[in-house]
C-alpha cells in the first residue's frame, strides 16, 4: 500500500493528490490511501477541502494502515512534535527541500509512506489529462457563472496577490513585490492583447490602490466575494482566463496550470521563497522575473 499524507491548505491538498493520482497510474496494482489524520487539530486555511471540492477516489488509510509503514500520529500537534524527533522509517519517503525533484519515487517498489508537498509538476505532468479530470471543479453559482462567461469570452488575464500572512513572513515576503506585478503586467501586455483583467486577492483593498496604476488601457474586475469554504472558485475562474501572473502561492499555480489555453502565458516570480531550497514548483515554460 502507498499512503500519502494529505495537509496544508487547498493547493498544497492538490499537489500531494496529484501524487497520490501519479503512485496509482505508475504502480496500477498498488492500492494508494489517503492520510487525513493531521487535519485534527489543524486550524489553518479552510480545513481538509479536497472530499468537498474534488470527491478523491482513493479511501482514507486508518491509522493500523499507517502503523505498518510509518509513524501513526492522531493529529496535527502529534505530527509536529514527532516529525522533528523521531528518525525516518525505512518505508517512509519524505521530501527533502535540499534536493533536487527525485520522480523515481513514482517507481519505488513495496509499501510506502509519502510526508511532503511534492510541489513539482515533475511528479504527475505526464498524466496531465488524468489530473485535469481529477480537479474538474463543481458548477458555478450563479454570479461565478456570469463572470466565467466574460473571461472565457475575453482575452483574459488572472493576476493572483497573495497579502495578509505572506506580507511579513520571512520565507515568503519581498518576493512578489508591487515592482513584480508592475514588470509583470508589462511584460505580459507585451506578449498578448488584454482586453480584460481579473484580480484575485485576499487583500482586494490593496490591489485597487496600487495595482490600477498599471492597467489604465485594460478593463479590470476585482473577484472579492468568493470567501472561506468557497475560494477554491477562485481557482477555477483564474484557470479560465487566457494568461496568468501568479504570486509564489500554490493557489495560483494550479489556476496558472490548469488553464487549457495552449498559447497561454505565464508570469511567474523567479523565486518562489526565501529558504534557498533546490526544487520550487515553477514550470520550465513559464516567464520568471
Amino acid at each position: 500500500m502507498k499512503i500519502v499524507k494529505i495537509l496544508g491548505g487547498l493547493g498544497n491538498q492538490m499537489f500531494q493528490y496529484a501524487l497520490a493520482c501519479s503512485l496509482k497510474a505508475h504502480q496500477p496494482d498498488e492500492e494508494v490511501a489517503l492520510d487525513l489524520h493531521c487535519f485534527k487539530g489543524y486550524h489553518l486555511h479552510n480545513g481538509y477541502e479536497l472530499e468537498r471540492i474534488f470527491h478523491p477516489s482513493f479511501r482514507d488509510a486508518s491509522l493500523k494502515n499507517i502503523i505498518k509503514v510509518a509513524y501513526p500520529y492522531c493529529n496535527y500537534n502529534f505530527w509536529r512534535i514527532g516529525s522533528r524527533i523521531l528518525p525516518t522509517r525505512k518505508s517512509m519517503v519524505t521530501e527533502d527541500p535540499r534536493k533536487a525533484v527525485d520522480t523515481s519515487i513514482l517507481s519505488r517498489k513495496g509499501s510506502a509512506y509519502y510526508d511532503g508537498y511534492w510541489q513539482s509538476e515533475d511528479y504527475f505532468k505526464d498524466i496531465r489529462n488524468d489530473i485535469l479530470k481529477a480537479f474538474t471543479f463543481p458548477d458555478f453559482d450563479e454570479k461565478n457563472k456570469a463572470y466565467s462567461e466574460i473571461i472565457v469570452n475575453s482575452n483574459s488575464l488572472s493576476i493572483h496577490v497573495r497579502r495578509g500572512d505572506f506580507v511579513n513572513h520571512p520565507l515568503y515576503k519581498d518576493i512578489c513585490t508591487l515592482q513584480y506585478y508592475q514588470d509583470a503586467i508589462k511584460r505580459i501586455c507585451a506578449l498578448a492583447k488584454i482586453d480584460h483583467v481579473f484580480i484575485f486577492s485576499n487583500d482586494i483593498r490593496w490591489c485597487e490602490d496600487s495595482l490600477s496604476l498599471f492597467l489604465n488601457d485594460q478593463m479590470t474586475t476585482y473577484i472579492d466575494w468568493n470567501k472561506g469554504s468557497q475560494s477554491y472558485n477562485d481557482i477555477h475562474l483564474m484557470s479560465l482566463c487566457k494568461h496568468n501572473i501568479i504570486a509564489n502561492s500554490s493557489f495560483s499555480w494550479w489556476g496558472a496550470w490548469l488553464n487549457p489555453n495552449p498559447d497561454k502565458v505565464v508570469i511567474s516570480p523567479r523565486i518562489w521563497d526565501n529558504s534557498g531550497a533546490v526544487s520550487n514548483p515553477i514550470c520550465k515554460d513559464w516567464i520568471k522575473i
